[in-house]
């Protein structure tokens, strides 16, 4: 094993997790784009760690959070879809594992629903092994940005 590489063997799996900065995009070629890069970021991980197995991305690192009802709607995601495409060709590429954030997913029997906040593990052949679909749980606000309901209640200091 290299110096700062990730280790794995038979019985273990090398885990790479990414701390990616949540993009701002507002339309469906910029989200295409950033996939691209992301897709860029497997495949260059894999050869700087040859012992990555698989690489997990967070919520929100394909599609941006802050958007407006219209431009969520517009770039919402289809599973398979273009996205998904290019996630594969990473996977195919680097022989890995990925876990992949379509924060607008279109729901496939509803298109005017309110997009899925979707995380989907393929495997080295590029197909879609699992698919996680995560309710969103918000409402907007008045700067048209997401609010998330609140978990805890707000507790008065003494």
């Amino acid at each position: 094993m290299l110096h700062g590489d990730i280790s794995s063997s038979n019985d273990t799996v090398g885990v790479a997790v990414v701390n990616y900065k949540m993009p701002r995009l507002h339309t469906k070629a910029e989200v295409l784009d950033n996939a691209r890069k992301i897709a860029e970021m497997v495949v260059g991980m894999k050869t700087a760690c040859p012992g990555m197995d698989l690489v997990v991305f967070p919520e929100y690192s394909t599609h941006a959070s802050c958007m407006t009802r219209k431009e969520m709607y517009e770039t919402a995601s289809s599973i398979p879809g273009p996205e998904t495409d290019i996630f594969a060709e990473a996977c195919r590429q680097s022989q890995g594992l990925g876990v992949f954030s379509l924060t607008g997913e279109r729901h496939e029997e509803h298109p005017h629903k309110a997009p899925y906040n979707t995380l989907i593990l393929m495997n080295d052949k590029g197909e879609i092994v699992q698919k996680y679909r995560k309710i969103m749980p918000w409402c907007r606000s008045k700067a048209g940005i997401p609010e998330i309901a609140p978990m805890f209640p707000k507790v008065r200091k003494a």
